[in-house]
């Protein structure tokens, strides 16, 4: 995670120097970091201009939720001890039309479920205690809570800790860095399907 950080901070960079039309923005990431990161450009721009558009409160935070004609705002919390991946999540979810609330901890996650139950919670499993394993858990144990689809998010893709955050009751299951169509896409259809039950 620490050479992704520095690749889409850069992009910041060259986004807040101007550079922001994407063939030269491009140009300027495969000068620093090489033509291997060329297929994954698209993604890391999103994630910049993500973290760039949190510094301007001028833009519009929703701007597609008229354009989706939705009946009403669907709450989605997003848990990340990653400040970086906070901010990129948030716009990206905000821009499908939701509502977004963040929380940088387990302890945070737990006090805002408490003060709000979302439709959805995008949950880091690597946090200090409580980790995601233990709020997941947590999640599923509280009548109140436990019928929250849960999408964990983790760096680590192997099959044992995919198991275990199943074991724990996620619904879904992410690995950084993710494909932000990918995990949009998930996002919308486990709302849309908890709205029709």
């Amino acid at each position: 995670m620490g050479r992704l950080k520095h690749i889409v901070l850069v992009g910041v960079s060259l986004l807040e120097e101007g550079i922001t039309e994407f063939d030269s923005w491009s140009q300027k990431m495969i000068e620093q970091f090489g033509s291997d990161i060329e297929p994954h450009l698209e993604d890391i721009m999103i994630n910049a201009r993500a973290i760039s558009s949190s510094y301007a409160p001028d833009q519009p935070a929703e701007p597609k939720k008229k354009e989706r004609g939705l009946s009403m705002t669907h709450n989605v919390l997003v848990v990340d001890d990653e400040p970086n991946i906070v901010l990129s999540l948030k716009f990206l979810i905000s821009q499908q039309g939701y509502e977004v609330r963040t929380a940088g901890s387990g302890k945070e996650a737990l006090k805002a479920l408490a003060e709000q139950v979302p439709d959805l919670v995008l949950l880091d499993i690597m946090m200090p205690r409580p980790d995601g394993y233990e709020v997941c858990q947590k999640i599923r144990a509280t009548p109140e809570w436990k019928d929250i689809p849960v999408i964990m998010l983790t760096a680590k893709g192997r099959d044992v800790e995919k198991q275990k955050g199943f074991a724990m009751g996620a619904d879904d299951y992410i690995t950084k860095p993710f494909s932000t169509q990918e995990l949009v896409v998930k996002v919308r259809e486990m709302i849309e399907e908890r709205s029709n039950k």
